[in-house]
């Protein structure tokens, strides 16, 4: 036992130091999906924006929560929506439709919300036909902005991006920046507040803000300068606070690569070690004897009592029964009948004389249980049976 202990802890190791190995010599490939994480640090992650935006605002109340809008208003019923911006950056599933009711709410009553986002789905559909805009895709990649205040007028944008705004009423609009000509970036009036629709958000992650090729610090600047309000609440799912719809005790070791790996590495382990160890330790399962047919030592043990007592009619009349049944369950004869058909079915399966099956249908025909019946006939009978092959005690068997 201690030996396989052993041997159990030498596997680990090795396994432990394959691991290790493929760590050290194969690093991760980057991932270059767009998922716009504050806590990530993928070229598209939000990690960047994330530290350096509370550097971009001056003396401003920098919030970030990750309830959603409808249950941060809920329990801050308090707050100043006249001195408040609120911020979404590509975080359309938040907007449930109470959310979206209880934002909209809020602008018209003076709040700011600024939404930079690439899909426009759902509410935020319905944000766009409150504000009089529709949304279009087109390639473009050439970013240029309207004010004059921007460090720069024109960035060139590594990716092709596809949405863009069209307007009913220009007068209601302000524009900020162009893709190519074409509008991505608007404020609209909404009541007492304003709206800031932003389809480039890309701008604002990790990649463009490290980005020593070209500088994009510019769009940030002219970004932060929007949230000019005294307060701003910042609606982040990823936030590492309070999150409603993730309470596993886990969440902390799955949002590491290297601590997530770990554990199905520990799981896996686990699944092997009950398939193999409990295998070995499987308690012997007993070999259970099947019960045995005792029904021809039965009919032995009750033919020699009635052939001692010389009681050869009950003996004959045991022998047709039984003979009769198996005629029944082993050739599939009926026997409700003893008739012509019976004897040609009997011939046709026994290959017998005509005289022979003619004998044994008279016998069992003629058979009367009153009759006293001699040793001679229990003898001519168990010759018809041998010679029609009828052997019931087999069948029994």
């Amino acid at each position: 036992m201690k030996s396989a202990y052993i041997k159990y802890g030498v596997y680990f190791v090795l396994a432990a130091l394959f691991v290790l190995l493929l760590q050290l010599y194969f690093p991760s490939p980057i991932n270059w999906d767009r998922n716009f994480n504050t806590q990530n640090k993928d070229p598209y992650g939000l990690y960047v924006f994330d530290r350096e935006l509370p550097q971009l605002l001056s003396g401003q109340k920098l919030e970030k929560t990750a309830l959603s809008p409808y249950e941060f208003l809920s329990d801050n019923n308090e707050i100043s929506v006249e001195e408040t911006t609120f911020l979404m950056i590509e975080n359309y599933r938040a907007l449930d439709e109470s959310s979206f009711k209880s934002l909209l709410e809020n602008v018209k009553n003076g709040a700011d919300l600024v939404i930079p986002t690439e899909q426009f789905s759902g509410n935020l559909y319905k944000l766009l036909d409150s504000l009089e805009l529709r949304r279009y895709n087109v390639n473009v990649n050439k970013l240029h902005f309207v004010p004059k205040d921007f460090s720069k007028d024109t960035l060139e944008i590594r990716d092709t991006y596809h949405t863009i705004f069209k307007v009913k009423k220009p007068e209601n609009h302000q524009v900020i920046a162009k893709l190519n000509n074409e509008l991505s970036f608007i404020s609209t009036k909404y009541g007492k507040g304003t709206v800031y629709l932003n389809s480039t958000p890309i701008l604002l992650t990790n990649y463009y803000l490290l980005n020593e090729n070209n500088d994009f610090s510019s769009f940030v600047e002219g970004f932060a300068s929007i949230l000019h309000k005294k307060n701003i609440v910042w609606f982040d799912a990823n936030h590492p606070g309070f999150d409603a719809d993730d309470q596993s005790i886990l969440r902390v070791m799955f949002q590491h690569k290297s601590l997530r790996f770990a554990w199905y590495t520990l799981l896996f382990g686990l699944i092997l070690y009950i398939i193999f160890y409990g295998k070995r330790k499987q308690r012997i399962v007993p070999i259970i004897e099947p019960i045995e047919n005792s029904s021809v030592e039965y009919i032995e043990t009750v033919g020699n009592l009635y052939f001692q007592e010389n009681n050869h009619t009950q003996l004959i009349d045991k022998q047709i029964k039984y003979a009769l049944h198996f005629i029944r369950s082993e050739w599939h004869i009926p026997t409700q009948n003893i008739d012509e058909e019976f004897k040609k079915r009997l011939q046709q399966k026994t290959q017998a004389e005509d005289r022979i099956i003619k004998d044994f249908t008279h016998f069992i025909h003629h058979f009367d249980v009153q009759h006293k019946y001699s040793q001679n006939d229990l003898l001519h009978f168990n010759q018809l049976l041998e010679k029609l092959k009828i052997d019931y005690g087999t069948f029994r068997k």
